[in-house]
């Protein structure tokens, strides 16, 4: 299938961008009608059955978004390409979004011999095939962009995807291979193709596999290639993500299976990849707030909101809410640009809020090679709370934040001027480290547990002197009044109770420390550090309580309700017990268990069923499938209710998958 010409001059944000198709080096222009004339785009074309449909007003506003990204990114200068193993991994996709806005040298450069076309890649007629960042924008660079590259340069992609998939590549013999040894290059993994397994490489490799098997006729591979993506598809709807909610790599899943939607020609593969989408798409709803992206999250890279890593990047193009334009580009944007695939509506409502709240919603989450394995026997890792206020929603895990790379409690506030913004918080001594330890030791105080009950919560760490800190905006106002800390965000107020625990108060140090060189300014200008340390013994902590004006009506009066009506309990503390009474009479107690099942946790006096909770990978508390999202562990069908839209799909057993949008 190939895409219609590319379209002729039109004016994007005040720039002239000319579009056009590439003709063995030349660039000629063509018109077309339709409203993708003003885009310089026209997404991959896909049959109704395999879409979700969208009205009018938001594909409107998804245009001027496409048509923003567009302009930004055709401005990148981009004067040469390192190919050297996956370093072409954003330069790719900077490339094609050039492409698409005319740039004929753009073209070229998507073109350009890689660095180790006669050596690591001489097998496969000199094209790179390797490297699972690299195999992403080269796939859609054949299959999209294939009509406007080189036909000699095209057939060599042909020639040597043909080879690459005659068999499996995954850990066949090497040419290039010296050794076994650190890294991941073929000259020490003894494979065609790269052996990385994180969820987002292995999507990345299974649909590229795929499709150039799919493409070249190589029977058995592709029918491989195929059980596992059909393995990976049922697992989703079965336990979920094992790299789940991943602020830094969701995005990154996203762009792979972007590819399978548009190109796959077997339809129960595209209607799996959709799936998968819609799934992926559902769980970053969840997390997505006006163009940030709350926790917890595995693999957690210590991001500041809004826009902070991949997920809040690419989910913006399909969610927006904002009062600002990101622009801060992942490089798979094009990716998005291009497909015809649109989240359900439902879920697009869900990402925006538009329910009923406050509410709550209970999740469970995967072992992390799980959904890859097929493996659905294995109980939950972790168990989920979030929480959404009108103007701001709070998340924690049973097991808090965990080393490596798990983050176990973010909250997200309503800002007027940036969408909303992250208040983050970790038992440990270093604020470039406040979402996980991101592998890196001596980053987390200890085992530590959190309790919540709504918009109360108890967080304890297994170690009586340890360092706490915060990072919040600087525009959030905190003052300590009682012995109690609260921090004054425009609409939203959170009162810190300390448990074993000094006041927190603002630190210029440590504020420094992360905001001046060598530390990122970009990242973290405008923000501010605020730290307490524990007076010893066995645990320390805090208990936390949210306001805003639909449950205080304003800041003095939830700091009044606060001192006179929120309590703590304390008197088992030293063996890990501790409760809170929060100021609407609502209670949360904590009893510190050894490992996060034998955690208990009252609410509002009653025992939480960790049991229970981990039957489901979705259940909005109190509800069933009318709930706002529900999925339960093993079951295999995902229902999402939001804004009078709903949205079911269910894949069986045996791979077949279906969809209804209501």
């Amino acid at each position: 299938m190939r895409v219609p010409l590319l379209i002729i001059n039109f004016v994007v944000m005040g720039l002239i961008l000319r579009v056009a198709e590439a003709r063995q080096g030349t660039l000629a222009d063509t018109t077309r009608d339709g409203p993708e004339r003003e885009l310089g785009i026209r997404p991959w074309p896909v049959e109704d059955r395999f879409k979700n449909p969208w009205p009018e007003d938001w594909e409107n506003d998804w245009r001027a978004r496409a048509r923003f990204i567009l302009t930004s990114q055709a401005a990148i200068k981009i004067d040469r390409i390192n190919t050297f193993f996956e370093n072409e991994k954003r330069t790719y996709g900077y490339l094609m979004a050039q492409v698409l806005a005319g740039n004929a040298d753009a073209l070229k450069l998507l073109q350009q011999e890689d660095v180790q076309a006669k050596t690591w890649h001489q097998h496969t007629a000199g094209i790179d095939y390797f490297a699972c960042f690299t195999l992403k924008h080269q796939i859609r660079k054949y299959f999209y962009f294939g009509h406007l590259l080189d036909p000699t340069y095209k057939k060599r992609m042909f020639d040597g995807a043909k080879l690459w998939t005659e068999q499996d590549p995954m850990h066949r013999p090497h040419p290039a291979f010296k050794g076994l040894g650190p890294g991941y290059t073929p000259e020490v993994v003894n494979s065609w193709v790269d052996t990385r397994n994180t969820e987002n490489l292995f999507l990345m490799r299974e649909t590229s596999v795929y499709l150039m098997a799919e493409e070249t006729g190589n029977y058995e591979t592709r029918q491989l290639y195929k059980d596992h993506l059909l393995t990976y598809a049922k697992s989703l709807y079965r336990v979920g993500m094992g790299e789940w909610d991943s602020e830094n790599y969701l995005g990154h899943s996203i762009a792979p299976l972007l590819n399978l939607y548009d190109f796959a020609k077997d339809p129960e593969v595209k209607m799996a990849a959709k799936l998968a989408l819609d799934y992926i798409m559902t769980a970053g709803a969840l997390k997505y707030y006006r163009g940030a992206f709350n926790g917890p999250s595995k693999r957690d890279y210590n991001h500041p909101q809004p826009f902070g890593g991949s997920a809040a990047a690419m989910l913006w193009v399909y969610f927006g809410d904002t009062p600002t334009m990101n622009t801060r580009w992942e490089s798979d944007e094009v990716h998005i640009l291009t497909s015809s695939y649109r989240p359900p509506a439902a879920v697009v409502k869900l990402a925006r809020k538009q329910f009923d709240r406050p509410t709550e919603v209970f999740a469970s989450k995967a072992a992390y090679h799980a959904p890859q394995r097929g493996d659905w026997k294995t109980p939950p890792e972790n168990l989920e709370t979030l929480y959404f206020g009108h103007t701001f929603q709070v998340g924690s895990l049973v097991g808090g934040t965990q080393e490596p790379d798990v983050n176990g409690f973010k909250v997200l506030v309503w800002d007027e001027e940036r969408g909303a913004v992250a208040l983050q918080c970790v038992p440990g001594p270093d604020p470039q480290f406040v979402g996980s330890p991101q592998y890196q030791p001596g980053k987390l105080a200890g085992p530590n547990r959190v309790a919540q009950n709504r918009n109360l919560l108890v967080w304890l760490v297994n170690r009586g002197d340890a360092p706490w800190l915060w990072v919040i905006p600087q525009a959030i106002k905190v003052e300590t009044s009682g012995g109690v800390t609260f921090f004054r965000a425009r609409r939203t107020w959170i009162a810190i109770h300390p448990l074993n625990l000094e006041p927190f108060t603002p630190s210029q140090e440590m504020t420094l420390r992360l905001t001046a060189p060598p530390a990122d300014k970009s990242l973290w200008a405008g923000h501010q550090v605020v730290t307490a340390t524990g007076k010893g013994g066995n645990y320390c902590g805090f208990a936390l309580e949210i306001g805003e004006e639909q449950t205080h009506g304003n800041y003095e009066a939830f700091k009044r309700a606060i001192l006179s009506k929120a309590k703590v309990s304390v008197a088992e503390l030293n063996d890990g017990v501790a409760g809170y009474t929060g100021s609407d009479g609502h209670t949360v107690q904590l009893a510190f268990g050894l490992t996060p099942a034998d955690t208990k946790i009252w609410r509002d006096g009653t025992l939480h069923d960790l049991a229970e909770h981990a039957q489901f990978v979705y259940r909005e508390a109190g509800k069933g499938e009318d709930g706002l999202v529900y999925l339960r562990w093993g079951g295999g069908t995902l229902h999402v209710n939001a804004g009078g839209a709903q949205f079911v799909a269910t894949i069986d057993e045996t791979g077949k998958a279906s969809f209804r949008n209501e």
